[in-house]
């Protein structure tokens, strides 16, 4: 992995003592996925031709699905890879159907609740512990209460681009939590048997 390797070199150059080394690692780790999730969201709206869109869904999305938690891939390779298969399939959905404000309210809508009432979903290698899913669920509704206002906002003004963007945010997030609600039971159910 480029972050053990940067953090090794950081290490063995003098720049970090060895305790810093692993605060250092995930730090960097870190950054490497989120480099990683805008280039891949950037890469998608480009095909697409929908660069303002995916720049607006990155923003969006990524302080939603960070407290909200849901599904995550075994392997970064795997994470990747869905992650890629969703923006497309999103961008394609929301390019396919017919645009309407009414379609954008009820998929909004439906998704929100989703989201309000799952979030935070944890996953089988790390459960949340009570506290946790206390602040979790809280960041995530005060998120989502502040990405609905401005989607209403941009239903009044008829924001286009913000109002897909919000609706494809929305819509990611509960299929995310959804499917790791779905794993997580599975994953319980497997350990109780």
């Amino acid at each position: 992995m480029l972050a053990d390797r940067m953090a090794e070199s950081f290490y063995k150059g003098g720049i970090i003592t060895d305790e810093e080394k692993e605060m250092i690692r995930f730090g960097l780790e870190s950054l490497e996925g989120n480099l990683l999730g805008v280039g891949l969201t950037l890469a998608v709206g480009i095909c697409f031709k929908q660069v303002g869109e995916a720049l607006l869904l990155w923003l969006l999305l990524f302080p939603l699905r960070k407290n909200a938690g849901g599904y995550h891939a075994a392997t970064k390779t795997r994470c990747l890879f869905v992650s890629a298969v969703i923006l497309i399939a999103a961008f394609m959905i929301f390019a396919v159907f017919e645009r309407t404000l009414i379609f954008y309210g009820i998929c909004a809508m439906i998704a929100g609740c989703v989201i309000w009432v799952l979030a935070p979903v944890d996953n089988p290698s790390k459960q949340l512990d009570a506290v946790e899913c206390k602040v979790y669920r809280r960041r995530t509704r005060i998120v989502l209460g502040t990405e609905s206002v401005i989607f209403i906002f941009a239903l009044l003004f008829k924001w286009e681009i913000t109002i897909r963007s919000v609706c494809m945010t929305f819509s990611m997030v509960a299929i995310s939590l959804l499917t790791g609600a779905i794993e997580l039971a599975i994953s319980n159910k497997i350990k109780t048997t």
